[in-house]
C-alpha cells in the first residue's frame, strides 16, 4: 500500500506540478522577452504549459518517455525478486530453451544455425 500511494504522489508532482511549474515559467519568459522584443502576442497560463507539452512530445522529453518505459507503474504489484530467482533455480537447458523461445516469439524467426540443429535433431 505504501508503494501505491508514494508512486500515486510521484506521477502527481510529475504529471501536475512540473508542468504546471515549466509552464508558469513559459509564460513570464515569453511576455516578458519575445512580448518586447519581437512584438509576438502575450500568451497565457495555459498556452504556456501547452507550449511546454509540445516541446515535450516533439522532442521526446520525460513526459513521453515515462508513458514509455512505464516499467514503475506496472511494477507495483509484481515484485522483481520471483523473476530473478526463478532464473537461478532454472537449469543451463531451461536457459537455453528460454532464450531460443523469446527469439522465435519476438524476431519471428529462427537462425540458420538453430534451424540446421534442430533438423539434425530430428533425424
Amino acid at each position: 500500500m505504501k508503494k501505491t500511494v508514494k508512486t500515486f504522489f510521484a506521477l502527481l508532482v510529475v504529471l501536475g506540478v512540473v508542468p504546471a511549474v515549466v509552464g508558469w515559467g513559459i509564460t513570464a519568459l515569453w511576455n516578458g522577452i519575445l512580448s518586447a522584443a519581437c512584438g509576438f502576442a502575450v500568451i497565457g497560463f495555459w498556452q504556456g504549459v501547452g507550449l511546454f507539452l509540445l516541446g515535450q512530445l516533439l522532442s521526446g522529453g520525460f513526459l513521453l518517455g515515462l508513458f514509455l518505459i512505464g516499467g514503475c507503474i506496472r511494477a507495483i504489484g509484481h515484485p522483481r525478486a520471483d523473476w530473478r530467482g526463478h532464473w537461478h533455480n532454472m537449469t543451463d537447458e531451461q536457459r537455453r530453451e528460454f532464450i531460443e523461445r523469446r527469439h522465435r516469439e519476438h524476431f519471428g524467426f529462427r537462425s540458420r544455425a538453430t534451424q540446421a540443429e534442430e533438423e539434425h535433431a530430428a533425424e
